[in-house]
């Protein structure tokens, strides 16, 4: 069976480009435009794996990845960032998940199983979604 993928992306064409690479790679996928619609279909769907866009409207990547964190049901589910913070921003991302990273015990950790920043290398996510599934199904 197909991996199920959810990608939560406000950029229609993104989200095209990721559904058609993600469908010839062959998984399934699903699709959310904004964090709100994000999490209900996190809910009625239980994806395999979520890419998620950081910055997003109604509810950002950032706000739905700290809550799928601290929900029991769907803390496992693993999360790659896709995100173009980098060039919208300045801001490097690699270091805002350094510094967001948490370390008082017992606390949710904020580091996504893995990201990869637009513009998007095909090759690049595809290997990166296979090593974050093939780590989850050998736990």
């Amino acid at each position: 069976m197909a991996a199920r993928i959810l990608i939560i992306e406000d950029d229609p064409h993104v989200v095209l480009f990721l559904s058609t690479l993600l469908q010839d790679h062959g998984f399934q996928t699903l699709s959310a435009s904004n964090g709100l619609e994000g999490w209900q279909m996190i809910d009625r769907e239980h994806p395999d794996l979520v890419l998620l866009d950081l910055m997003m409207p109604h509810k950002s990547g950032i706000s739905l990845f700290s809550d799928m964190k601290k929900h029991e049901e769907y803390k496992e589910i693993p999360v790659i960032m896709v995100t173009g913070i980098s060039g919208e921003t300045g801001i490097e991302l690699e270091s805002f998940l350094t510094r967001g990273e948490n370390k008082t015990p017992g606390t949710v950790p904020f580091r996504p199983d893995g990201y990869i920043e637009k513009p998007i290398d095909p090759e690049r996510l595809i290997a990166l979604i296979k090593e974050v599934l093939e780590s989850l199904w050998k736990r």
